[in-house]
């Protein structure tokens, strides 16, 4: 079976999308949403067995989404307080992301758990694509991949996600960041490179990304401040061929001092199965990965700590 969402438009500027439901060769039927309660928009899937799998799965996981869906209530109150939403606190941002990130590793703690259980569920197969391609690199993600079953592995989608995952796997924790032949913004003749610092910053962006640009002044600020204690900042746009003057000019504007290179057309994120931004790595001064989406708040910490 596979996975679908129907995005439903209630009006002009609001849109309900339904749960993740799954349709195979045999379904017959799907019902969809109901016209006098939208608010209990459904899909009713009549293949016993699919509904089945999918109640299996929601049930092992509804403590956690319970108590993600609290959280997530606090925090748009909290966001719904302010009244410039152009100047909202960057702690803000730092603590529901580290909040997310703990969803996000609970969540995945539980999908291996129920993959150990139920090696043949093509729901868990499924979830495991969406959190991988997320996420990137897990090696939570590889051991859930091992321990689902010999039929379920023989499907196309299971074996796509095996050589993703293989080659994500490039950006594991103590690995050497990967070499790449994209160009510098400004000087095409110039390679992709790690320059020698205790600390790099690989920092992947493009110039439309609302959240990468909100992040750029501190990065400027801590630039300065420990560039020459030994802190570097390496910047990879993903930036679409028709959008490079927007991409140079939003580097002039938040005059961003370190080497910029253009991924063009994202065409080697994607094949780092980067595909969520920003995404940022930090080397050491081997050009090996100690951590993945550090954030500002983490970030200026360790710089203060190690480089002062």
């Amino acid at each position: 079976p596979y996975p679908y969402v129907f995005i439903d438009k209630i009006n002009n500027n609001s849109f309900y999308n339904s749960e993740v439901f799954f349709i195979n060769s045999k379904t017959k039927n799907i019902v969809v949403g109901k016209k006098d309660l939208p608010e209990n928009f459904e899909v009713i899937n009549n293949e016993i067995h699919i509904t089945n799998e999918v109640s299996k799965f929601q049930n092992y996981f509804a403590k956690l989404n319970g108590e993600k869906q609290d959280f997530q209530k606090v925090y748009r109150a909290k966001y719904d307080q302010f009244e410039d939403k152009e100047k909202i606190p960057q702690e803000f941002w730092d603590d529901y992301m580290a909040s997310e990130k703990t969803f996000s590793v609970k969540e995945d703690s539980l999908l291996l758990g129920f993959v150990k259980v139920n090696p043949n569920s093509f729901v868990a197969l499924w979830k495991l694509v969406e959190k991988f391609d997320r996420n990137g690199y897990s090696e939570s993600y590889n051991e859930t991949y091992n321990h689902l079953s010999s039929e379920i592995k023989s499907k196309q989608t299971a074996e796509t996600l095996r050589l993703a995952i293989k080659e994500a796997s490039l950006f594991q924790v103590g690995k050497k960041f990967p070499h790449s032949k994209i160009k510098n913004v400004s000087n095409p003749n110039v390679e992709f490179s790690i320059p020698k610092a205790k600390y790099t910053l690989v920092d992947f962006w493009f110039s439309s990304c609302k959240p990468c640009l909100e992040q750029m002044p501190n990065y400027v600020e801590l630039y300065a401040q420990y560039r020459a204690k030994g802190f570097e900042i390496v910047g990879v746009s993903t930036d679409q061929t028709q959008y490079k003057n927007n991409l140079i000019s939003t580097i002039q504007k938040f005059k961003i001092p370190w080497n910029n290179y253009w991924d063009e057309n994202g065409k080697q994120s994607s094949d780092w199965t980067i595909t969520s931004f920003p995404t940022n790595y930090l080397l050491d001064e081997e050009g090996k990965i100690l951590v993945k989406n550090i954030s500002e708040k983490e970030l200026t910490i360790l710089l203060k700590e190690k480089l002062n």
